[in-house]
């Protein structure tokens, strides 16, 4: 049996209202993608992106220690929120990443040091804002960032940097900021791909399955999924991967696990029509 999918909307790629419909799905509405799901499938929406990065100011970030810069962002994610519920009449929620606490490559000098109490805060305050929108608040567990030498994302010879990082990567700090924020309209959004990437980051891959459990283990804490197969154990798993649900090396027990949350679930990739169908007998027969 198969769980409420939805895929996100991108009619370039193939993602069109013909194959949502098709295949009894919803979308999720992301970046750059805002007007043509609007005008073809907004009666399909089910959850909304939100922008983490603006060509003008660069990563949003609404927990930075530079208050014009904090409110800036806040201001510029309260519009999209707006502009969400007045166009998405069907959305149940929106989705948001989490805030950086060190990015020292940031454009702006006010976005380089997040403080995370001005994250909880800034977390119930959207949650907040959302509510009043008719929306839930849903918190993605961000990368974990390899970076070579010259400062460039990479899996080959790339190391985890404590000079790009954000608030609510580790299932720790993610399940923390849940339990922080402690706001009835705030919930976490997991990302599998997201998780793998932090789990590279033990280097006995006996633990990487232990570590990709560890993001589930609070159930009740979580609100969306954004579900890929990923690369466990290669190093190209490193860097963030947008694989088929059942691709990948991501123990089957993982998926299951998802399927069984009994939640929207987001299929947060889309290789054609016969990988989609592919993938929809996995996870029906999981």
């Amino acid at each position: 049996m198969l769980p409420e999918l939805n895929i996100g909307y991108s009619p370039n790629a193939g993602v069109t209202r013909d194959l949502v419909v098709k295949y009894n799905m919803g979308i999720e509405v992301v970046r750059g993608f805002e007007e043509v799901a609007l005008a073809e499938a907004a009666d399909l929406a089910r959850s909304v992106h939100m922008p983490w990065s603006e060509p003008e100011i660069g990563r949003l970030n609404y927990a930075a220690t530079d208050p014009d810069f904090r409110r800036l962002c806040m201001e510029m994610i309260e519009g999209r929120i707006v502009f969400a519920a007045e166009n998405f009449p069907t959305a149940r929620l929106v989705v948001i990443h989490g805030a950086p606490y060190h990015w020292v490559a940031h454009e702006h000098p006010g976005g380089r040091i997040g403080d995370y109490e001005l994250f909880i805060s800034a977390l119930r305050e959207l949650a907040d804002f959302a509510g009043e929108h008719g929306l839930l608040l849903t918190l993605e567990n961000n990368n974990a960032y390899w970076v070579n030498a010259a400062g460039e994302f990479s899996w080959e010879d790339g190391v985890p940097t404590p000079d790009m990082r954000y608030f609510g990567s580790t299932p720790e700090h993610w399940l923390a900021a849940y339990d922080d924020a402690a706001h009835e309209n705030f919930k976490l959004c997991l990302d599998t791909a997201h998780a793998c990437t932090y789990a590279h980051t033990f280097e006995d891959h006996a633990q990487r399955p232990g570590v990709l459990l560890s993001y589930l283990e609070r159930p009740e804490a979580i609100g969306h999924v954004h579900w890929n197969g990923h690369e466990l154990f290669e190093p190209e798993g490193r860097m963030d991967k947008h694989l088929n649900v059942g691709k990948g090396t991501i123990p089957i027990e993982v998926h299951r696990k998802v399927k069984n949350l009994g939640i929207p679930l987001l299929l947060e990739h889309f290789h054609g029509e016969e990988a989609l169908v592919e993938e929809l007998a996995y996870i029906d027969a999981l």
